[in-house]
């Protein structure tokens, strides 16, 4: 009986993050009320305020919700091409299609709001280092151990990863795919110059 309502239990908590979700995707952080929250869901207002007592709260668990389950989707049993050349050219497309994902628009939506909001900006810290953390260890695993014990992988990882940010920022306002995808190569490049090349 107890297993039968902690089941349940969990299944409401994930139809509410998936609910906040969809509506921070939709209206964004300012638009992201709990009444359409709780109406997306299907949820009285009573048990979404007893899984989520603030609405900050709700959409900080909706966003780490996300993350987590994009951080698992990542391909941890993909197989990599063998030439180092091609391999780094998968790695960075494959990186540069996790920006595209909903985790990134909505993580978005909260830091820009969390800049002038410092208890915001305070609940999201340890989780988005956790998440950082474990997309370094992905971006680790892609690139394997040839290219990640060569001098200066850390350094280029970080730049690589802070730079494909950037770039899907710009697709906000310009969402044309071909200054992306420009961009994309030139990021192969410098990785390639910088990891092989040396």
């Amino acid at each position: 009986m107890a297993r039968a309502v902690q089941s349940r239990t969990i299944d409401v908590q994930r139809r509410i993050l998936d609910a906040a979700v969809e509506v921070m995707l939709e209206h964004g952080y300012s638009g992201a009320s709990t009444l359409r929250i709780q109406e997306r869901a299907d949820v009285s207002r009573g048990r979404l305020l007893h899984h989520f007592p603030s609405r900050d709260a709700l959409l900080i668990a909706a966003s780490h919700h996300l993350a987590k389950a994009r951080v698992g989707q990542l391909p941890s049993e993909h197989t990599w091409p063998n030439d180092l050349g091609e391999r780094i050219d998968a790695v960075v497309d494959t990186m540069a299609g996790t920006f595209t994902q909903g985790y990134f628009w909505v993580a978005t939506e909260l830091w820009v709001a969390a800049r002038t909001h410092p208890s915001l900006r305070a609940a999201l810290l340890d989780g988005e280092r956790e998440i950082a953390r474990a997309v370094r260890i992905a971006m680790d695993d892609f690139f394997g151990p040839e290219l990640t014990t060569r001098p200066g992988y850390d350094d280029l990882r970080d730049v690589l990863f802070t730079s494909l940010r950037g770039m899907a920022l710009t697709t906000t306002f310009d969402p044309r795919e071909e200054p992306t995808q420009r961009h994309v190569e030139r990021l192969k490049r410098l990785v390639r110059t910088v990891l092989l090349e040396r």
